[in-house]
């Protein structure tokens, strides 16, 4: 059995002070690619952080010792924020891509908006949807410049907004719903598919399959076990004796 490729999710997460410069040097060793998720701040410096938010109001999880919505702060507040009591700030994209050279994966989250919307979009909303991710994407795709990178998004107008500039670079859906992974994946001519385990268990992708988000080594079994190419996971070494 071919060994599953790992994604480094936010530089494994359960190991690392997630979407960090020093969670990405940690896990790169450990790892094929590793994963980074990217909004835009104020105004639209792209900065690696997964939450709406610095603190632990609405959804956010509190993992830093600011406060605000990120995408009503500017990149020097953002910035600021400790993660995790590590010692570690919430980097810009731009410091990330010049203070480490892992190959990327590149979730693309939100671009200055507190609300996006998810999954395949009606035809008729489609443009729209690409137009309000283009300029966005553009300063993430001229921040990224030469370096090895795969987009990744749930957002169908994300996607297309790569597509828009690029119809090679590597792109992956990220899904719930396998269907609405496949869907996407033949819009946009995706390379691989990223679906939750829950998505793939019994069902097959006619493309690579990366699956999230594993963080323990049943789950990693089990992702294989239902077709999995790669792991999207939260720890080193789950891929192991797998």
């Amino acid at each position: 059995m071919t060994e599953p490729t790992v994604v480094a999710h936010r530089g494994f997460a359960g190991s690392n002070p997630e979407n960090t410069v020093g969670a990405v040097r940690a896990a790169a060793p450990h790892a094929d690619r590793v994963e980074i998720d990217v909004v835009a701040c104020a105004d639209r410096t792209p900065v690696v952080f997964h939450d709406t938010r610095l603190d632990s109001a609405g959804r956010s999880r509190g993992i830093t010792d600011g406060a605000g919505a990120v995408a009503d702060l500017p990149p020097d507040t953002v910035t600021a924020a400790e993660v995790l009591e590590s010692g570690e700030r919430v980097p810009t994209l731009a410091r990330l891509v010049d203070e480490t050279d892992a190959p990327l994966d590149v979730e693309l989250k939100r671009p200055g908006t507190t609300t996006v919307r998810r999954g395949a979009l009606s035809p008729a909303d489609r443009d729209a949807a690409r137009d309000r991710w283009q300029p966005f994407v553009d300063r993430v795709r001229e921040t990224l410049g030469t370096r090895d990178v795969r987009f990744s998004s749930f957002c169908e107008g994300a996607l297309a907004a790569v597509r828009a500039r690029d119809s090679s670079v590597p792109l992956a859906p990220l899904c719930r719903d396998l269907d609405v992974g496949r869907e996407l994946a033949g819009r946009y001519d995706a390379d691989a598919i990223h679906p939750s385990l829950s998505a793939i268990r019994g069902a097959a992708t006619d493309r690579p399959a990366n699956v999230w988000t594993i963080r323990t080594r049943a789950e990693a079994r089990a992702a294989v076990d239902a077709g999995a190419d790669g792991l999207i996971a939260d720890y080193p070494g789950l891929s192991s004796q797998v």
